[in-house]
């Protein structure tokens, strides 16, 4: 096999759940925006992992929504071909609605095209639906709805509508069982307060070895689609930060977050650690760390730290012994103003050629750097909920390693917020 069809991987299980209780009477003094709860939903392409993860490719072209109680919320995404293994092109969006009975979330991927081991599953169009909806009484619902177009396995048409958790032996001639595929794989379920309704349009997954290039605990999936209800709460806490970064003009990852932790919901902690990182032709840091912090009570209050070590660019044409980037946000459960700060600080900086810029440079601090492009330094904005902070932000005035002209580099990023 030359090539291996790139899946999507998501938290999810393909069994269907039991009714989760019986229908209620609409409660006429209840209006469908009183209706109190949370939402986070998601969609991804295309997702492969080993169970080793000696191999990981995607999730592609991923959109979410999470953190808010907010109604009339959008958000979409899209990613061009794939060759790991070969896709089409994917689309997914996600939203969260206000309806005549209640509220809604609703989660939706699409890929072009597949041809998975080698061409012993072809397909075209292969879409999934997803939504969750809660009603004015409390009561929950769910939709989980899948199509493929032209979808052959092993040679033989599949309808394109396949049956809920439908499980075709992936029986090969003379190689015998290698393992298990699942069309419109649905789930339903009501855990804490959190009702989720997710769909994996296609998922393969091989149970033993004989397919050159797939090992034992390869998993594929495609079209996938989340939706998710959460209890209600005072207040969301939003927020992540990472070390590095690197994205195309076009919007496309060329090189990803290191160091990535995002903020949890509803509290905790998280933390993320890297040795080092390099961006080709570009840059390298040193040690760096992200932690982030959040708490309920007695005060809405989150915060998010990533230290970089230190940081060449371009062979020394900027140098920073270390970098800080340190927001918080914070507001009291029953609302009002979010208090934000930033205390965010570079150890000996240096950009050779302007020796006015000091590890006290003002935020917002734009240099014109001949050779590199842009260079902003610590970047601030503020809303009237969040605070973000890019220690240095760079946009390419010219191809480096494999960055195209206009890439935005971002180094030392903390963002923290509190929303309803």
């Amino acid at each position: 096999m030359k090539q291996l069809l790139g899946a999507f991987m998501g938290a999810l299980t393909l069994v269907a759940a039991g009714p989760l209780g019986s229908a209620q009477a609409t409660d006429s003094s209840i209006t469908p925006t009183q209706v109190q709860t949370g939402f986070s939903v998601s969609a991804y392409g295309s997702y492969i992992v080993n169970a080793d993860r000696s191999l990981v490719s995607g999730p592609t072209a991923y959109s979410s929504i999470s953190c808010t109680s907010a109604t009339g919320k959008t958000s979409t995404n899209n990613v061009a071909a794939a060759n790991i293994p070969t896709v089409g092109v994917a689309v997914t969006s996600v939203k969260t609605l206000l309806t005549t009975t209640g509220k809604r979330a609703e989660a939706n991927s699409t890929v072009a095209g597949a041809n998975l081991l080698g061409g012993l599953i072809t397909a075209g169009a292969i879409t999934s639906t997803s939504s969750a909806d809660k009603s004015t009484t409390g009561a929950f619902s769910g939709t989980n709805r899948t199509t493929i177009v032209n979808l052959k396995v092993l040679g033989l048409p599949i309808g394109v509508s396949p049956a809920p958790n439908t499980i075709i032996d992936l029986k090969v001639p003379l190689l015998g069982s290698l393992g298990t595929i699942t069309l419109n794989g649905q789930d339903k379920r009501l855990v804490n307060g959190t009702y989720q309704v997710s769909t994996a349009a296609l998922r393969v997954q091989i149970l033993k070895s004989g397919l050159p290039g797939l090992k034992i605990g390869t998993d594929i999936r495609l079209g996938v689609s989340t939706a998710r209800l959460t209890p209600p709460q005072a207040g969301y806490l939003t927020g992540n930060g990472f070390s590095t970064k690197a994205s195309l003009l076009n919007g496309l990852v060329g090189s990803g977050a290191t160091a990535y932790a995002p903020v949890k919901c509803s509290g905790g902690t998280s933390t993320a650690n890297v040795a080092g990182a390099t961006i080709s032709g570009v840059l390298t840091a040193g040690a760096a760390t992200t932690n982030t912090t959040g708490i309920l009570t007695p005060t809405l209050k989150v915060s998010v730290t990533n230290t970089v070590a230190g940081l060449n660019v371009l062979n020394g044409l900027v140098t920073v012994d270390a970098i800080k980037a340190e927001t918080s946000a914070s507001r009291a459960p029953s609302g009002g103003t979010v208090t934000l700060t930033d205390t965010s600080t570079f150890t000996n900086l240096k950009i050779t050629g302007f020796t006015a810029i000091k590890a006290s440079v003002a935020p917002n601090t734009v240099v014109q750097v001949p050779g590199l492009g842009e260079v902003t330094l610590h970047k601030v904005v503020k809303t009237s909920s969040s605070v973000t902070v890019t220690m240095i932000q760079i946009v390419l005035n010219q191809a480096r390693g494999s960055l195209p002209t206009g890439s935005k580099i971002q180094i030392g990023y903390s963002s923290s917020g509190v929303r309803n």
